[in-house]
Formats: C-alpha cells, structure tokens, sequence
C-alpha cells in the first residue's frame, strides 16, 4: 500500500487526507444517527406521562423539572417533545412554531457534515485525474528529450494509473456511505415529524377540553344570570 502510494505521486496523498476526512465523517454519523439517541421507543410514552403530572402539580415542581430535563438530555426527540410542553399553554400555533423551530435545529444536527462527505465523494475522481494530467504531462516532458527514458516513461504511466484507481477508490465507497447515510437520516426525519404530529394532538385534547368546559361554565352563567334577572 505503501508503494502504491509513492507511485501514484503527491495526488496520493491530497486523496489520504480526504480519505480520512469521509471516513471520519461516516463513524461520526454513524454514531450520532443511533435510534436510541434520536427516537428512542419510550419517547413518546414518557412525554406523554410527564403531561399528565403537570397539570396536577406546579410547573417549579423538583421532579416535574428533573424529568423534563431527563427527557429533553435523553434523545433529539426529547428537545421536540420539551419544547411542545413547555408551550402547553399557547395556543396551536405556537405550539407547532415551537416544535418546529426545536425540529428544524434537529434536523440541521443530523445532516451535519453529510454535504462536506458528498463533496469529497465528488472532489476524488477529480483529484485522481488531475493527478494523471500531471503524471502524463511528466511522461510527454520526458519522451520529448534527446534520449527517451523507459523507467521514467513507465514510472510516470504508473502514477497516472495509480492516481486515477486511489480516486475512484474513494469516490465509490464516499458515495455508497453519503447514501446509505442520508437514507437513514430521511428515515429518523420522517420518524421525527409523525411523532411531532401526535405529540401536537395530545397537547392540544387538553386545550380544547379546557376551552368546551370554560364555554360551558360562562353558559351557565348566562342562563343563570337570566334567571335571576
């Protein structure tokens, strides 16, 4: 391998360094997108849970706010589901603008460094080809000489294969992980915006029931006051 790289010249190692760079950026996203720090199964169920104690207790209660600071440290979702019910109060509208915002930066978290690796991918058969311009440059250079060097000649056709193969080595698997990742990514996304939709309707049973027994109330009070009257 070392070999390869000395004869494939300096492109070789502009492609080691990108190289280290995609791999780095795929054990990194690899890490970031595991379900459980993303979507964990319980998610939803605890948040759920958690409303149902805060509307019979204090919003400064210890544990109320012990749990809902587990809750929004344990996943992405967690922060979605907090920023909901820290909005309970609002209206529709700011209720979906505050789940939105909180899903929008989660979204811009899971994608991040996803552009840089399709660049990469992108950038590498470049690379390798310029890399083969200037090792092919290099053998016309020396072919056009009073006396023509085989080993030269040889050594610079070398490069020029060695520098295009050690592109396209990086560009095809940068390509099929950039993939492979954004799939997955659109799939936690998608998961992301279903379980918002739902959260979004459990919030907003409590405020409509609030609503139909307040007008109930000052219905009464309607009918009673015109009865007295």
């Amino acid at each position: 391998m070392i070999d390869i790289f000395r004869q494939a010249g300096w492109p070789a190692w502009i492609l080691l360094a990108m190289s280290v760079a995609a791999l780095a950026i795929v054990i990194d996203r690899l890490w970031v997108m595991r379900r459980s720090q993303v979507l964990p199964t319980q998610a939803l169920a605890t948040a759920s849970d958690l409303l149902v104690l805060v509307r019979g207790r204090p919003d400064e209660h210890p544990d109320l706010m012990q749990a809902q600071s587990a809750l929004e440290k344990s996943s992405m979702a967690g922060k979605v589901l907090i920023a909901g019910l820290n909005a309970r109060h609002d209206d529709r509208s700011s209720q979906e603008l505050a789940v939105q915002i909180t899903g929008q930066a989660m979204v811009r978290e899971l994608e991040r460094g996803l552009s840089l690796l399709a660049t990469l991918a992108s950038l590498a058969p470049l690379v390798g080809l310029l890399g083969t311009v200037a090792a092919m440059i290099e053998a016309f250079g020396v072919q056009s000489g009073d006396q023509a060097d085989p080993q030269a000649l040889a050594a610079a056709i070398a490069m020029a294969l060695h520098a295009t193969g050690l592109g396209l080595g990086l560009a095809i698997p940068a390509t099929l992980a950039h993939r492979l990742l954004r799939e997955r990514c659109d799939g936690l996304v998608a998961d992301l915006e279903m379980m918002a939709q739902r959260w979004l309707h459990q919030l907003g049973q409590p405020l409509r029931q609030e609503r139909a027994e307040q007008a109930s109330v000052d219905h009464h009070r309607s009918v009673s006051s015109g009865g007295d009257s």
